[in-house]
């Protein structure tokens, strides 16, 4: 499912009404972690895992006027979320770079928020966390049981400081996590 998911994006970023469409799926989801995270203008936020479609990032934008880096470790899906926000006018307070979250690559952030196909989130957790500035937020998105094994989820050894629900397949749940 990850898979389609990601060849699914890098088709629909051509087309603008199927750009659309898909950008607007997730605006309830977004809406409900921006109000979670508390994320003003005031915040530079991290996007881990923004794919060809970078939705994330421009619902972020869009609802609060915060400035957004968002990264993905494919070069090809960079490559088209740069060209997708150009081509749309949409580029405005959101830079897309090549990263996949190592520690010592994570540019300066107020706030992130970690796609769902992050496999590995334990450890992103922790590389954020050692890095991140105290009072950072950060946000994760939690499978469905059903999908764990495909998406990778935090353990309930991380206790989160809040969470969000939503009427998606695939999670169900967006965690907080404050950064002492």
């Amino acid at each position: 499912m990850k898979k389609l998911f990601t060849s699914l994006e890098k088709v629909v970023c051509r087309f603008r009404p199927t750009f659309q469409l898909y950008h607007n799926l997730y605006r309830d989801v977004v809406k409900k972690e921006v109000e979670l995270a508390k994320i003003t203008e005031d915040d530079i936020v991290l996007n881990i895992g923004c794919g060809a479609i970078p939705f994330t990032a421009l619902h972020i934008v869009e609802m609060t006027g915060a400035k957004v880096i968002a990264l993905d470790k494919d070069q090809e899906a960079v490559e088209m979320a740069q060209a997708c926000l150009k081509k749309y006018g949409l580029e405005k307070n959101i830079e897309v770079k090549l990263g996949d979250g190592t520690p010592e690559a994570l540019p300066t952030f107020t706030a992130a928020l970690v796609a769902l196909h992050i496999k590995d989130k334990e450890e992103m957790l922790d590389n954020l966390m050692a890095v991140g500035p105290p009072g950072g937020r950060i946000i994760f998105r939690q499978p469905v049981d059903q999908f764990k094994e495909e998406y990778g989820y935090l353990s309930e050894k991380y206790q989160p400081n809040g969470k969000c629900l939503h009427r998606m397949k695939a999670f169900k749940e967006s965690y907080l996590f404050l950064i002492p």
